[in-house]
């Protein structure tokens, strides 16, 4: 059972990078316009940003051993970033990074990152958008393929990871795929470096595969991925407008997020231990919400829930105070707010 204490690597993304993974699709080039539209969300990507908001949290993961659970502090960490592009107010971008570090969680490296563009039109509503993101990715569905695969990638030296850079407009959703092996175990402290090496992969890489979808057969009206989809629901949440479903694309596929219910949290104290910094942190909160999502792929008819306890006053309003996910009866996932160096709350404006 001790053994199962070194697999914090287990927790990586968490519900917003859980659909990173590649499936399969058929390779050959993509059509010019569906070219086109996918360089042109790249440019989206690309472009400067100005943050007004970010969230840093520190990453626990509780583990179920036999009649109890135990549970590991600051095993990892990320953020959730939200502003514009520099240059277009219309653009909005929502960026998150999520992953274990290997300095606190026994040398174990999986993580994942994922940016979001909205391009806004003048009603507010998104014409369109582009999604990047990326994964130290892990084919393991149990305790003992973990500690298999991350031996072999130890010994072999090659490093699994997979990409995807996608387009939604009206009528059309393209995107663009690819696993591949690195001989530098990226972490997710070195997310420049990393998302180079992604880059050129996406541009040139031999596993590359296309896929696409037009609006008939996706049934959704919505040109939003996935990011922007979770921060609607949020804002309806804090209006206490549940249950409610907004559909998205993803992958060139469609999935419907639904805001199953709202509950209000009077009072809530969150305590966790930051190992770098050999401090515990007490967090106490008032006058929050808890909003209990799940997302259903409609091809699959699989379920992922989640939960996010959601500030509703000053400047905690609309900030996820914690994000919990258990994706089975033995393990969970939570990641805390973390406070800033003055003790103020988390949410700070680069």
């Amino acid at each position: 059972m001790l053994d199962l204490l070194r697999l914090p690597g287990l927790l990586v993304l968490g519900i917003v990078t859980s659909q990173l993974s590649v499936c399969a699709a058929q390779s050959g080039p993509a059509p010019s316009r569906d070219t086109t539209a996918i360089n042109e969300g790249l440019r989206w990507l690309d472009a400067p940003v100005r943050f007004d908001a970010e969230y840093d949290f520190e990453l626990t993961v509780d583990l179920r051993l036999l009649l109890f659970w135990t549970a590991k502090d600051d095993v990892g960490g990320g953020y959730i970033k939200v502003g514009e592009t520099a240059g277009d107010p219309s653009l909005e971008v929502i960026r998150l990074l999520f992953g274990s570090d290997p300095a606190k969680a026994h040398g174990i490296n999986r993580w994942g990152a994922g940016t979001e563009v909205v391009k806004l039109g003048p009603d507010g509503a998104a014409e369109s958008s582009a999604f990047f993101g990326f994964m130290k990715s892990s084919q393991a569905d149990s305790a003992g393929a973990m500690q298999q695969e991350l031996s072999n990638e130890k010994h072999q030296d090659q490093h699994r990871f997979e990409a995807i850079i996608s387009r939604v407009d009206p009528g059309r959703a393209v995107s663009v795929t690819v696993p591949f092996y690195s001989g530098h175990d990226f972490e997710y402290h070195e997310l420049d470096p990393a998302q180079q090496t992604v880059l050129r992969q996406i541009q040139d890489g031999q596993a590359r595969r296309f896929h696409a979808l037009d609006g008939t057969a996706a049934g959704c009206s919505r040109n939003n991925g996935f990011l922007s989809t979770v921060q609607g629901l949020a804002a309806q949440a804090l209006d206490k407008q549940a249950p409610a479903s907004l559909c998205y694309v993803y992958n060139s596929k469609a999935y419907t997020l639904t805001l199953d219910d709202v509950r209000p949290v009077p009072a809530k104290t969150v305590h966790f231990t930051l190992a770098s910094a050999k401090q515990t942190v007490e967090r106490q909160y008032r006058d929050l919400e808890e909003a209990r999502f799940h997302v259903l792929n409609q091809a699959t008819g699989k379920k992922t829930y989640f939960t996010v306890l959601l500030g509703t006053t000053g400047e905690l309003r609309g900030a996820p105070v914690q994000i919990d996910y258990q994706p089975n009866w033995w393990f969970r996932i939570t990641l805390n707010l973390k406070p800033q160096a003055d003790g103020t709350a988390g949410d700070r404006t680069p």
